[in-house]
């Protein structure tokens, strides 16, 4: 259920109808952004299909299925049951050519996402504590290979609890232009308002605390100041993805339902100060519904505890309508405008409360909650009405030096933050045209001057000017990696540090009908630093030099393979190979061709290198991690 915590105004005479009239308009301004359902999948799913298994399970059970429906909650099917469930999903895709984008409204509490065998993302806890992704849709773009031709399966492994509606929400495949404005509208809507909410919670809470500070008389903005505070540790329910700072899913659950009844015990004691009502009845009815279920909560065993906690939520929900209600009867009978200003913003709270109260109990099959979002905005509402009577209850001096003294504050602040920004920027773009000017001066100078002497040696015959042009193409190609490593930073992944060099290297090896083929595989997110990317570039540059000069090979395949933190790289062709010398302990890495500053580079790297050469081609092997390697001891 969505925070049932928002409350009412205090007392004081009208202030005229701009608080109503500007009431009005915040509340068409909201109601006008609309809440928007999810349109169809592009795809339909084939099948659907559950089975469950122990916290333990990596791999689903291959017996126990059962048909589900999405959104899915196992505790109609195994109402006791706490661990995994796997959900399987099947599909057909008519061609593999376009992406397509996967979106998962929401997995309760924590789970992994396999696509056609695939790991393609993961909660960080799938044990206790468990992540929390009940209020979460993610979405990915999937391609070939993963995405296959015809038949496709999704898996997604959950882990929960029955108790905490465990299970999993809809799930949509389809067009990126069809599905990633669901996602948008999902995101909005559960974590962007969200998240804003907070803030003026947060804000609410300093400043009508503080006039409470400073004012002991003025009971209503203490307990407004109260209600805010304990709405934000229920609030953090909605956009937490860790259990942190408790230790476990039951400790959450139970600290946010306690945080629900305290809050929603002091939005009733807050309208009755607000409606200028005794009625100590009431708020000590109020107080004990709150404490007895959190008593309840406590000592309930688990096998009852999901009625209970069906219990707390209704409970919780009854109080917020009880304190919203008082606020309209006084804004009915007594006509001040302040009192019908609040009395609009409650509204549509309550009714979204009704709603998400629905919600939580599965009367209404989705997993949106509306009411954290629309708090938000009836919190501003009762500030307002709120800030409308403390104006006109204080004195104007008072008044001014503190408007005064919050303004330089927040300008002081917004200045230092602008003057940050500006210093930064300014140290990034001298950084930046300094490395672009260094960049020029090479290419434009040294790099004009080889590729001069290159050209001038290129029509002479002579073994030395052979010689010569082999090394100034050496030393060309060396400028060339570190013109080309100086324009990127350490933000580039490794695909694209490579472009240049096998865009480059298979053209001249074509041009010498050598057939060059590349194989990439999980660079997608792959880095190195620009010192570790410049000596494996170095390293491949030679390798394919070799291949060039001496193997008298008809092809070459360079392979590039990621996993688990590691980098495979080899190069092997069909040329006629060389003799490979094994080193004796302690002597010098073998030479020739080139292999001396290989293996000095492969050393640098922190990686291996092997060498496998004979009459069916040569296979150069390297080995390295991913993670950086700590600079040598001077």
């Amino acid at each position: 259920m969505a925070g049932l915590n928002r409350s009412a105004p205090g007392t004081g005479s009208a202030r005229g109808p701009g608080a109503l009239i500007f009431s009005l308009l915040l509340l068409l301004l909201f109601t006008g952004v609309g809440f928007t359902w999810a349109q169809p999948a592009d795809r339909v799913f084939d099948r659907i299909e559950a089975v469950r298994a122990d916290w333990s399970a990596a791999t689903p059970p291959d017996a126990g299925w059962a048909p589900v429906t999405l959104p899915d909650l196992w505790v109609k099917r195994w109402p006791d049951h706490e661990g995994v469930v796997w959900y399987r999903l099947q599909w057909q895709e008519p061609q593999a050519v376009q992406p397509v984008t996967l979106m998962l409204d929401s997995v309760t509490m924590a789970g992994a996402v396999y696509v056609n065998g695939i790991l393609i993302a993961q909660d960080r806890h799938l044990v206790e504590p468990l992540s929390r992704s009940w209020n979460r849709a993610r979405h990915w773009t999937l391609a070939p290979p993963i995405l296959h031709a015809g038949h496709n399966e999704l898996l997604v492994r959950v882990s929960g609890m029955s108790v905490y509606h465990g299970g999993l929400g809809q799930v949509v495949v389809g067009a990126p232009a069809s599905v990633l404005p669901q996602f948008e509208r999902a995101e909005f809507t559960r974590r962007t308002l969200l998240q804003g909410g907070v803030g003026v919670t947060l804000a609410a809470v300093a400043v009508f605390g503080i006039v409470w500070l400073l004012r002991r008389s003025e009971h209503l903005y203490g307990w407004f100041a109260l209600f805010s505070l304990l709405r934000v540790p229920y609030g953090y329910n909605y956009i937490a993805t860790e259990t942190w700072p408790y230790p476990d899913t039951a400790t959450f659950q139970f600290a946010n339902l306690s945080f629900l009844l305290a809050s929603t015990t002091c939005f009733v004691i807050f309208s009755l100060h607000f409606c200028q009502l005794r009625l100590p009845r009431l708020g000590w009815a109020s107080l004990a519904v709150s404490v007895l279920g959190v008593a309840a909560l406590a000592m309930t065993p688990t096998p009852w505890l999901a009625q209970v906690r069906n219990g707390v939520v209704v409970s919780a929900a009854a109080l917020f309508l009880i304190g919203a209600s008082l606020v309209l009867w006084h804004a009915w009978a007594s006509r001040r405008a302040d009192a019908v200003a609040l009395a609009v913003w409650l509204l549509l709270p309550m009714a979204v409360a009704t709603h998400d109260c629905l919600v939580y109990l599965r009367v209404i099959a989705t997993n949106t909650y509306y009411f954290p979002a629309v708090s938000s905005f009836m919190l501003l509402g009762m500030a307002l009405v709120l800030a409308l009577h403390l104006v006109g209850g204080m004195r104007l001096v008072e008044q001014f030096n503190v408007q005064l003294h919050e303004r330089v504050k927040a300008a002081t602040a917004r200045l230092a933050e602008v003057l940050r920004s500006q210093h930064e920027a300014e140290l990034e773009r001298t950084r930046l045209n300094e490395r672009m000017s260094l960049v020029r001066d090479l290419h434009d100078g040294l790099g004009m001057t080889l590729s001069g002497h290159i050209h001038a040696l290129r029509g002479r015959d002579g073994e030395v000017d052979n010689r010569t042009l082999s090394t100034l193409r050496d030393i060309n190609d060396d400028l060339r990696l570190l013109i080309e490593g100086a324009s990127m930073d350490d933000t580039d992944r490794l695909a694209e540090r490579l472009a240049p060099l096998r865009h480059r290297s298979t053209r001249l090896l074509e041009a010498a009908g050598i057939t060059c083929r590349w194989q990439l595989i999980g660079l997608e997110h792959s880095r190195l630093d620009a010192r570790r990317s410049l000596d494996l570039l170095r390293l491949l540059q030679e390798a394919l030099t070799n291949v060039l000069k001496h193997s008298h090979a008809s092809e070459v395949t360079v392979r590039l393979e990621a996993m688990h933190g590691q980098l495979s790289v080899s190069v092997a062709d069909n040329g006629r190979g060389f003799e490979v010398r094994t080193p004796c302990a302690g002597s010098a890495p073998p030479v020739g061709l080139g292999l001396g500053s290989m293996h000095a580079r492969a050393q640098r790297l922190g990686g291996t290198l092997a060498i496998d050469a004979g009459a069916q081609g040569t296979t150069l092997a390297l080995q390295l991690s991913l993670e950086p390697v700590p600079s040598p001891a001077a």
